[in-house]
């Protein structure tokens, strides 16, 4: 503002270039209302506007999703009897692909040439990232030709910018294609291209083919980023080569790119599906050793580990340090500890997990009802699961399919069979239709129960409904 006012109180006033020139610093840092409002400043101080200054202007109300009022500029722009060029076109393009009206920026660019105006490489960059934007990749790859016809050459940013929409849509084959063609026609490659292949080929499960293109920065001489470098270690990581992917961390710091916390957790999971909870933890340590503090995902990755490891206790440590390192556990969190602490059948501890977590805000989801029924139903606490499975419906929850076999199993394992059918009469008032793992526990039930009569008749209604209990269950009780 500072340089603004110095520059309109100058006599001889600068030119309207000088004014160009702060208006584009100031749209390079995004200050787009503030150009808006020295704009107006300018005219008053009886400064006249060129066609740039007025394009800078347009893009200002493009960027703020007011494109309508980039057109009153073009309009102004035709008074002055000034002529608008390619720029101000394509700003008003971007402007309507801002707004997702991609369908008005294909007109737009129609009647640009039909009026003459030849399009160059950025205003073919920008419908081609709108038209990506919403995932028309037909039409990108049929622009894309065009351009060559009309002889204007695509460059490396419209590439990236088909090569990463394609691989998000999952069409890594068409990716490939371009790639090739890419590289075929002189243009090379960037770490941003590399990078949307390697995670597009990870998405798919493609892990060889994503780490030669690894080795293919390499002899090129590029170097991979962030981005590439953890998209390598997860493909690792899944692939059960944990030890790999710690290679490609320790290569990645030598080549003065270091990981993020997300790298970390990558790894530490890693370890955690092999069961080497004790590897994932001294990740975990180094993580903190190089400035990286651990998130709640972090946390939550070893909580798990050491429940799987069936070392409970260390769980709950880890858990208590999360809180005290000021961070607030989420509902995946809880939900992990409460069935590591079910699998070790420790239920009441798990319960008074379940209530602090309903006292700090969390509010249980179906996972976490589901988790702690069946640790209770299992192990015979009937009566707390049957209140909590009322708990449930009372807080807004609704009970599915799940939750009412894991109900049902329990109530027929321990002998409460009157309690099952209830349960299982409830399925069709709340819209739920029985599948086999409900109806089998259900007819097993009656059967015992020696209510021969209402298990045929349940049986026969079941297959009604189409849904055809176990095998078993038919030869050794129902058809008695």
């Amino acid at each position: 503002m500072s340089a603004f006012n110095h520059m309109v109180n100058t006599n001889p006033l600068p030119s309207i270039v000088e004014f160009g020139e702060l208006f584009s610093a100031l749209v390079r840092m995004k200050h787009y209302k503030t150009v808006v409002s020295l704009s107006k400043q300018m005219e008053m101080a009886g400064i006249s506007h060129d066609v740039l200054s007025l394009t800078i202007l347009i893009n200002c109300f493009c960027r703020l999703c007011h494109v309508d009022y980039g057109f009153s500029v073009l309009g102004k722009i035709i008074k002055l009897g000034l002529e608008p060029n390619v720029i101000t076109f394509s700003t008003l393009i971007n402007g309507f692909c801002i707004e997702g009206k991609i369908g008005r920026a294909i007109e737009l660019f129609d009647v640009m040439v039909a009026r003459g105006y030849k399009p160059n490489v950025h205003s073919y960059s920008i419908i081609i990232k709108g038209l990506c934007r919403v995932g028309k990749t037909t039409e990108v790859i049929k622009l894309l030709e065009h351009m060559k016809v009309v002889g204007c050459e695509p460059d490396v940013v419209i590439y990236n910018t088909i090569v990463d929409r394609l691989c998000k849509d999952r069409l890594v084959n068409e990716a490939v294609h371009i790639f090739c063609k890419m590289k075929g026609t002189g243009i090379l490659p960037t770490v941003v291209t590399y990078t949307s292949l390697i995670h597009g080929l990870r998405n798919l499960g493609r892990w060889k083919e994503a780490f030669g293109l690894l080795n293919e920065m390499k002899g090129g001489n590029i170097m991979p980023d962030l981005v590439a470098f953890s998209v390598l270690i997860d493909i690792m990581c899944k692939e059960g080569e944990v030890s790999e992917a710690r290679v490609i961390l320790k290569t990645m710091t030598e080549m003065g790119v270091e990981p993020d916390v997300a790298t970390y957790n990558t790894l530490m999971n890693g370890y955690c599906l092999r069961m080497e909870v004790v590897e994932a933890r001294k990740v975990f340590e180094v993580m903190i050793s190089k400035g990286r503090m651990p998130d709640v995902f972090s946390f939550s990755i070893l909580v798990n580990g050491y429940c799987k490891a069936k070392r409970i206790d260390e769980a709950k440590q880890l858990f208590d340090e999360m809180t005290h390192r000021g961070l607030i556990p989420d509902t995946v969190s809880y939900n992990t500890l409460i069935s590591g602490l079910c699998q070790a059948r420790r239920p009441l501890e798990a319960e008074e997990l379940f209530k602090d977590m309903h006292s700090n805000g969390y509010p249980p989801n179906l996972v976490t009802y589901s988790i702690l029924l069946d640790c209770l139903s299992k192990q015979g606490y009937l009566d707390q699961a049957m209140g909590l499975f009322r708990a449930m419906e009372n807080s807004g929850l609704k009970p599915d399919l799940v939750t009412y076999n894991i109900m049902i199993d329990g109530m027929c394992k321990y002998g409460k069979f009157k309690d099952a059918r209830e349960l299982f009469a409830e399925l069709s008032v709340k819209g739920l239709q029985p599948n086999n793992w409900v109806c089998t526990p259900t007819i097993d039930g009656v059967c015992k129960e020696g209510l021969l009569d209402e298990a045929h008749k349940a049986f026969r209604q079941m297959e009604k409904d189409d849904c055809s209990p176990a095998q078993g269950c038919i030869n050794g009780r129902a058809t008695y």
